[in-house]
């Protein structure tokens, strides 16, 4: 058999997908998004500053923690991430566990602004709610795959040897189009970022992390206990 007659036979092989990586995505939240909005707002009248951490440029609020978020416009949304959170992990293949929401902050994106390629260390999921979305070009969540693993993949060849475009085996980039009442969960170390703003007007979004507990180990009193640092040590540097 000649090599074209080769390519060119089929025998409809089945393809499994070996450790594949999960995002679950909430289409309409069905939240107060003005209400979130204007809370963002004040917030950011009262600590114009804010924090600095991924974000080039625009404005990130300090944290949120339980329970007091339950005491703010925001108690809602908390409702609606943990509900999905326990979805999330449930079909992650997680048991006998129990999620806390490690910290929330609100993000206001401008003109201009991004965030650099990071993860979330020390949690097992991380999320966004988009409460506030420009019509056009306000920078996109973009999700990067792990580029040891392409270019091991590539090391044989060249761009014109894997269609990233149509081909998701080949993907080098995912994106996420913003879009208002949206939430997007995914796994803590799973690298992403955010496009530049093009827009005028501002995109607002609210930022989480959830750490897992088992409870097995909490029920067997493996988890350490808080206490008070009672150690006489000289903490000075000699």
């Amino acid at each position: 058999m000649t090599l074209t007659a080769l390519r060119e036979t089929s025998y409809s092989m089945r393809t499994e997908l070996l450790f594949p990586t999960p995002i679950w995505i909430d289409d309409d939240c069905g939240l107060d998004a003005k209400e979130i909005t204007d809370f963002t707002y004040l917030v950011e009248k009262e600590d114009p500053t804010g924090v600095k951490a991924s974000n080039f440029g625009g404005w990130q609020s300090s944290e949120f923690r339980t329970p007091h978020i339950q005491e703010t416009p925001l108690a809602k949304l908390y409702q609606r991430l943990m509900a999905n959170a326990y979805e999330s992990a449930d079909g992650f293949g997680f048991t006998n566990y129990t999620l806390q929401l490690s910290n929330l902050w609100m993000n206001i994106n401008r003109k201009g602004n991004y965030n650099h390629v990071h993860t979330h260390a020390g949690c097992i999921l991380s999320g966004v709610y988009y409460a506030k979305v420009p019509n056009c070009c306000c920078g996109e969540l973009k999700f990067v795959r792990d580029l040891k693993d392409q270019c091991l993949k590539e090391y044989w060849g060249c761009n014109e040897n894997f269609d990233r475009h149509e081909h998701q085996h080949n993907f080098t980039e995912w994106y996420v189009q913003p879009r208002e009442n949206l939430m997007i969960l995914f796994p803590s170390w799973l690298m992403h970022s955010v496009d530049a703003s093009s827009s005028d007007d501002d995109r607002i979004s609210l930022s989480f992390n959830i750490h897992i507990f088992s409870d097995f180990l909490r029920d067997h009193e493996v988890y350490p206990k808080r206490k008070s640092n009672n150690s006489q040590l000289s903490l000075k540097i000699k």
